[in-house]
């Protein structure tokens, strides 16, 4: 069973964890590129449930997709439910440009890492993955 002790370290741990994510990302702007992440893994999307799926305020979602509007990496169509709001895709040189992201994060870690092997990787990776599941399966059933 987790104690409060052990947790209180991994919360500590954990603000290192996204300052080291941005280090690893470079220029790119966390919260533009989450954005841009979330209308990709999820399709297309409204703004607000960008926002919901980021747990961000709709005014800061806004600006992030106006930015990634203007760059030509969203693009916004009528939504045929409501023709009031706009669906969000990726276009293509979003997908480009998450993949060009990616392929930086994963060139700079694999620099950083270069002396672990790929069992601690793999080991690190099941447990933050593990811990992105429980964390959010307890936040889907608190919301319910």
């Amino acid at each position: 069973m987790a104690t409060t002790t052990a947790c209180a370290a991994l919360v500590s741990v954990l603000p290192h964890l996204l300052r080291a994510r941005r280090h690893l990302a470079g220029a790119a702007s966390p919260p533009t590129t989450a954005a841009l992440a979330v209308v990709h893994e999820h399709g297309s999307l409204r703004t607000t449930e960008v926002a919901e799926q980021l747990g961000l305020d709709l005014s800061t979602v806004s600006r992030h997709v106006g930015h990634l509007r203007t760059r030509g990496l969203l693009e916004a169509s009528p939504d045929p439910d409501d023709g009031r709001s706009h669906r969000l895709t990726v276009t293509a040189a979003g997908r480009a440009e998450l993949s060009a992201q990616r392929d930086r994060v994963v060139s700079a870690l694999a620099a950083r890492l270069a002396d672990w092997d790929d069992a601690e990787i793999h080991h690190l990776t099941r447990l933050l993955q593990k811990l992105a599941t429980t964390a959010q399966e307890k936040t889907l059933q608190g919301n319910a």
